[in-house]
């Protein structure tokens, strides 16, 4: 059956990823170019307005930087002693408590971190980028795809490690080859102009590295046997892997994760560790943020909203009042709170469920620079733990901080393992796996589990943005005089990019009431 090119696109870019089928459409002339806009702050003055913001995560905060910007008179409620909710960076003697009691200390070497939740900004995430531009946060690249990191799987390649610039690389060749082929024996012909045709030969030819004739037969693109040097030295390159094994490897997960938008070169980090995103903001906001101040009941009246808190230090229960309230807590931990919400509301806190996502670092001489010349990205296996992650900061010093081991738990084999003692052997074998000899160097092991941290118990709710559409319209109105933000509350959901622009939102919405014909001001 001939393909219409809409069709044959798309199959391109399921083989290829996004990155291919979006070269392809540049070289039909096909592909518009998109734009952005940026949410902006009204600037509804609040007039000393009172509004309690419960969690002092990155949607509390931006909340709270806004409206004070704006004359509001805010009050940030934290359970944790520290700001930042899943911005959370881990350094020596940092404690890492879970709610069934388990307690770790982090034993890195000072200067080394690692971040335990959030762990790179995007350049499509404007907010963040600007809020670290006017708070003064400096940022540095975070290398977030390598060639040099690697691809492995027991069933490919005799077990052996393949760096992904040979697996890429060898993929594009072959795809090529097999689409020159379906063009050169007239498959597309109904579909195709000539015009078309001559184009795409030029660009598969180009995008694979092909012979003139169309053939695939390897490409220095994928690395070399022998590498080019001095004098009478050539460049021998690889012999191309078949089709066959990286089919049967079916490692295009990671393969094609840096196409997913969010993933896109080029993206940032703040140096010296993600949490200084939430530090900046607690500078601008510190006389006006309570940690330690478990929100315990939420009651709502015709003219504001109660909130009471117990002090964690302390144990007194306090009361603060104020005309609206901005709840940015995660779903799963504002089950516990007593709260008149309505009853559509309360329905859709109740039965949220969260991923709970984990990551495991340790520190180790730099092994995967020194010995195997990887800096950055990420590693992908088809094992228990089936990602390592590479430090972007303090490259070619002696000692670094890797993660062996990000993803979810709920509902994945690594999640089934009965103990952390299991889970950090599982971590460990997967660098033995792609770096054999160098597991016995791994130390110090920090396990998070964003199921079992309190005041938070998951890490983002499930679905991962494709919620029940009817919950998400509850939780993006008021009920009465409290509004919620929080990723949840966005469509992009788990980055802080979402959590920025729903506390801006939140402040909008409360600004549409304060000023002049709001309904509830």
């Amino acid at each position: 059956m001939a393909l219409t090119r809409r069709q044959f696109l798309f199959r391109v870019g399921q083989v290829g990823g996004y990155s291919a089928a979006f070269t392809m459409m540049q070289a039909l002339g096909l592909l518009p170019i998109a734009a952005t806009k940026a949410q902006a702050i009204r600037g509804v003055s609040g007039h000393g307005t009172r509004v309690i913001i419960l969690g002092g995560g990155i949607a509390g905060l931006v909340s709270a930087y806004e409206m004070t910007k704006l004359g509001y008179t805010c009050t940030v409620l934290e359970a944790r002693d520290r700001v930042g909710g899943r911005n959370w960076t881990i350094r020596r003697g940092s404690r890492v408590s879970f709610a069934d009691g388990t307690e770790q200390t982090c034993a890195f070497d000072e200067g080394l971190y690692f971040n335990a939740g959030p762990a790179r900004l995007p350049s499509i995430h404007t907010h963040m980028l600007n809020y670290c531009h006017e708070l003064g946060v400096p940022l540095e690249v975070e290398i977030n795809t390598s060639r040099s990191s690697l691809l492995q799987c027991d069933k490919f390649n005799d077990g052996k490690p393949v760096e992904q610039r040979q697996m890429v690389n060898d993929t594009r060749g072959h795809v090529s080859e097999l689409l020159s082929k379906c063009i050169r024996q007239g498959a597309l012909d109904q579909e195709l102009s000539t015009e078309d045709k001559e184009r795409m030969l030029k660009f598969l030819t180009q995008y694979g590295d092909l012979k003139p004739d169309g053939r695939f037969t390897g490409t220095e693109r994928s690395g070399y046997k022998v590498l080019p040097g001095a004098g009478p030295q050539t460049g021998v390159p690889r012999d191309p892997l078949s089709m066959h094994a990286l089919l049967d490897a079916d490692l295009w997960n990671g393969l094609l994760t840096e196409d997913i938008i969010d993933w896109q070169a080029t993206m940032f980090q703040p140096v010296g560790g993600m949490d200084q995103i939430p530090r900046a903001f607690e500078k601008k906001l510190a006389s006006i943020i309570r940690n330690n101040a478990q929100v315990m009941l939420i009651r709502q009246s015709g003219t504001g909203v109660s909130v009471s808190y117990k002090d964690r230090i302390s144990g007194r229960v306090e009361t603060i009042n104020a005309d609206y309230c901005i709840c940015a807590m995660p779903l799963t931990t504002l089950k516990n709170v007593d709260a008149d919400f309505s009853p559509a509301v309360e329905a859709v806190i109740q039965h949220a469920s969260y991923d709970s996502a984990y990551k495991i670092a340790w520190q180790s001489r730099r092994f995967w620079e020194q010995d195997e010349n990887v800096y950055g990205g990420l590693s992908f296996l088809n094992q228990t733990v089936d990602v390592v992650w590479y430090p972007s900061y303090g490259l070619f010093s002696p000692r670094g901080a890797i993660v062996s081991g990000y993803s979810i738990e709920n509902g994945t084999p690594f999640g089934k393992l009965p103990t952390i003692e299991v889970k950090l052997d599982a971590s460990r074998q997967a660098v033995e796996k792609l770096f054999p000899g160098r597991g016995k160097e791994l130390r110090d092991p920090v396990y998070v589990s964003w199921g079992n941290i309190p005041f938070n118990l998951g890490s983002w709710i499930s679905g991962f943005g494709r919620q029940d559409p009817k919950d998400y319209a509850t939780m993006t109105q008021a009920d009465r005089r409290v509004y919620f933000a929080g990723d949840h509350t966005s469509h992009i959901v788990g980055w802080q990019e979402g959590a920025a622009l729903s506390g801006i939102r939140a402040v909008n919405m409360i600004g549409q009431q304060v000023q002049p014909g709001g309904t509830l001001a």
